[in-house]
């Protein structure tokens, strides 16, 4: 029920992604110093006899029924027309005529709107090459029922003190660890979250002692550096406490401040004591002081880290 990848606890309406793609007014209408003909590039393509379009068909029709001129820059159109073009006309029919190869056609009936075209076109549409097309037009909003949360309401519903899930995963580690610790239960509350805390703490404190206190759960394993990502990947290892594992890490202080350093060394040391081999290509003096073992590659690589080395330990004196 907790999770956003299950369909229990996911909310309905964006699937548990947190946003929902929608057309965007701005990339739609880019360029507001031109023309209705030259400023919406996204909509109506196909072309009528004289090379016409069918979109420039709907502005002129849409224009001589409000008394509109739409040679006019769209920055100087009325907003209650433009409003009209971008999002419908609702129930208010329009007279529409055009000329083509067969004839003159004329019709009545409401405009749809180029917003709502345009995703109605992106729903229907089979061909990938046009969702791509549309989508060019298209940004992430927050979903409207969740608001990014991406559960389910009844299970926001749900809280531990006086926050829910996703609240909790917006918090930074420290201040989530903080909280929980904070918390004021009763005698029945304590017994049954006892050893839930005692985990809960367990795995921040794991986080902590990586330098990532700062992250939030909730961040994107996208936007996350290399380094952090594999700090995340040791403190999840520490937890296992797996013995006899070769642990293979490239750089694992990239991103990291230089005041958290001895934080990720000492995660290192502990894996090490577990009876773990910890094999660390690394740049950074302070690990290659705390190593048991260096081996070094490339030429005159020794006498630069001898150098370094020696270096480091006169300042230290």
């Amino acid at each position: 029920m907790f999770s956003f990848n299950n369909p229990f606890g996911a909310c309905p309406t964006c699937t548990g992604i947190g946003y929902l793609m929608r057309m965007d007014e701005e990339l739609i209408v880019p360029d507001k110093e031109k023309t209705l003909y030259d400023g919406i590039k996204a909509f109506g393509a196909s072309t009528m006899k004289k090379g016409d379009t069918m979109a420039k068909m709907y502005f002129e029709s849409i224009a001589k029924h409000y008394g509109v001129d739409i040679k006019k820059p769209i920055k100087k159109l009325p907003k209650e027309f433009l409003e009209k073009i971008l999002y419908g006309t609702g129930n208010e029919s329009i007279d529409f005529e055009y000329e083509s190869s067969v004839g003159i056609r004329k019709f009545k009936t409401p405009f749809e709107g180029v917003i709502p075209t345009l995703e109605r076109r992106h729903n229907e549409t089979k061909s990938q090459g046009m969702r791509d097309f549309y989508e060019m037009y298209m940004s992430e909003s927050d979903c409207p029922t969740c608001s990014g949360a991406r559960l389910k309401k009844e299970v926001l519903s749900v809280k531990v003190g006086d926050k829910n899930i996703n609240e909790l995963t917006e918090m930074s580690i420290t201040s989530m660890k903080d909280y929980l610790n904070s918390l004021k239960l009763t005698q029945k509350e304590k017994m049954i979250a006892d050893q839930i805390f005692k985990e809960l703490n367990k795995r921040l404190q794991f986080l902590i002692d990586v330098g990532l206190e700062y992250l939030t759960l909730s961040r994107p394993a996208g936007t996350l550096s290399g380094g952090e990502a594999q700090r995340i990947r040791l403190a999840t290892q520490i937890g296992s406490s797996l013995t006899g594992v070769l642990y293979i890490l490239d750089e694992p202080s990239i991103g990291l401040h230089q005041r958290d350093n001895d934080k990720l060394i000492n995660t290192l040391k502990k894996l090490r004591d577990l009876g773990n081999t910890v094999l660390v290509v690394e740049h950074d003096e302070d690990t290659m002081l705390a190593s048991d073992q260096i081996i070094d590659i490339g030429p005159r690589t020794t006498e630069y880290m001898v150098e370094t080395l020696l270096h480091k330990e006169q300042r230290k004196k």
